[in-house]
């Protein structure tokens, strides 16, 4: 596979062939197309060549990639398209970014919530102390805002019941 027919498709925005050229690149698990996926998928702005090299460096497994993952995750430019790079993470030990992927659980949108949780449920329970009491306390405090707007639901709820019907 000639790595600069991707690098070719991409600055072309030749997305079809790109995303052909990938497959082709993961499927081989192509450890030396680690670099240039890396620097493509932090530099382009288009989501479907994002989530397509994201893809194909889950597919690779090169560990190399979950730094340049995490950067991109907590990149404003990738709000609302956070979901495939968690996903992209699963198959490494992400316990040393175990705040991150916390804050995407609780700040996320349904998909991303989801991948966090599954990230967070195959960690191995190796993670540093101080970093595991801060998502202690995020979480918890998620929690009691969670059951304080509940409340505060019900109380409504209870209101417009009692409502008179005209």
């Amino acid at each position: 596979m000639d790595i600069h027919q991707l690098e070719s498709a991409i600055e072309n925005d030749d997305i079809e062939e790109a995303e052909k050229l990938l497959y082709e690149i993961s499927s081989g698990q192509d450890q030396a197309a680690v670099p240039i996926l890396i620097k493509h998928i932090t530099q382009t702005q288009n989501k479907i060549l994002r989530n397509a090299l994201a893809m194909a460096l889950r597919d690779i497994g090169n560990k190399e990639a979950v730094s340049p993952l995490i950067d991109l995750i907590n990149d404003p430019k990738t709000l609302g398209s956070r979901g495939t790079l968690l996903y992209a993470l699963e198959p490494f030990d992400c316990t040393g970014h175990l705040e991150t992927i916390v804050h995407h659980f609780l700040t996320g949108n349904f998909e991303v919530q989801m991948t966090a949780h599954q990230l967070l449920e195959s960690m191995d329970g190796k993670v540093p102390a101080d970093a595991l009491l801060k998502s202690l306390q995020k979480v918890k405090e998620r929690l009691n805002e969670i059951e304080r707007q509940q409340e505060m639901h019900s109380d409504v709820l209870d209101i417009l019941f009692k409502l008179n019907v005209t």
